[in-house]
Parts: C-alpha cells; structure tokens; sequence
C-alpha cells in the first residue's frame, strides 16, 4: 500500500492504515430504557497511520517529521492532498496531522514503531454545511407597545431632548412642567 502527501511518498515497512467515522448523537432517553438518539452530525473522517522505520533508514522518520511539523501562512498546519486507496474509498481528498506521532523503539526488531494520525480537512460535509443557508430568525412580538417600568424609562425618555411626544403627551407634560413650577 502506498501513502502519498502532496505527491511526497511516506516510506516504511509494514504500512497499515485505518479509516474512522465518528458520528456524534445524545441519549434522549433519560432515565428509561428508551433508545432514542438525536443526530448531531458527523465529524471529520481520520485515519490512523502505523508502520516500521529500520534504524539505519533514519531518514525516513526525519521526513516524516518534517512533514508533520509543517505550517502554512499564519501558522496553520499544513494542508495536504492524500493519495491512498484506504482514503480515497473513505472520500478524504485532503488531510492534517492531529493528535501527534508518536516513535517507539520495537522490542525485538532494530526499528521504530511509528503512528500518527491525519484528520481530514475541507470534507464534504463540512462543504454542504458553508453552503447551506442559515435559518431565517423570527422576531416574536405582540400586539400593542412596550410597556415601561412605572418612573423609570417613562421618565427618561419624556425628558431626553428630541424625544418624539404625541399631542396628547405634549400636553400632559405642559400641565406637569406648569403644576410642578406652583408646587
């Protein structure tokens, strides 16, 4: 099985590769034995990555390192086009090293163990989801005017200048500004 990143080969022995679909959902059942689910939708696909790189081919796991310590514009990871049969059955057109790699030393072979994970980036769904509309936001209102809290904003707004009075208020705050100056 080959594994190409942005047309660079990963090289090792032994290149197993596994795909995941992670698809997240909530118990609503409570505290009954009901199994119904809400869908929250899926996740990025990842693939996990192992194989063994011979001491003596070091290389390799420099490159491989090289590979997943680099960054783009701004400090992003890299983003880069995948070429396996494993990811292209699974629809991963493009990928980013996430969770790490990881080297150990095998116990009976000169070697090392080498894992790490790509998660995909840019998948389709995640496409679909930019694309979608976002759902209209209806305001509620009920039929009249607001009512104001009794001395407070009432108060405030009859007295701001420029503040839009009916002819009926204009009135009232005459009789109230010539009954407060004989007080």
């Amino acid at each position: 099985m080959t594994l190409l990143l942005d047309g660079e080969k990963v090289r090792g022995k032994g290149l197993k590769i596994t795909a995941n679909l992670r698809i997240e959902s909530d118990d609503l059942s409570g505290q009954t034995s009901n199994s119904t689910a809400a869908h929250k939708g899926f996740k990025p696909k990842t693939l996990t990555v192992s194989l063994l790189i011979p001491f003596v081919d070091r290389q390799q796991l420099r490159d491989l390192m090289r590979l997943a310590e680099a960054t783009e514009g701004g400090g992003q990871l890299k983003t880069y086009r995948i070429v396996n049969d494993t990811a292209a059955a699974f629809g991963v057109r493009q990928v980013q090293f996430s969770d790490g790699v990881s080297a150990r030393e095998d116990d009976s072979l000169a070697a090392w163990r080498v894992q790490f994970t790509l998660a995909e980036k840019l998948s389709n769904p995640e496409r679909v989801e930019k694309r979608r509309q976002p759902n209209a936001v209806t305001s509620q209102s009920a039929p009249g005017q607001a009512v104001a809290a009794t001395g407070t904003a009432a108060s405030a707004d009859a007295s701001t200048p420029g503040a839009e009075l009916t002819g009926f208020e204009a009135t009232l705050k005459k009789l109230d500004n010539y009954l407060g100056s004989t007080a």
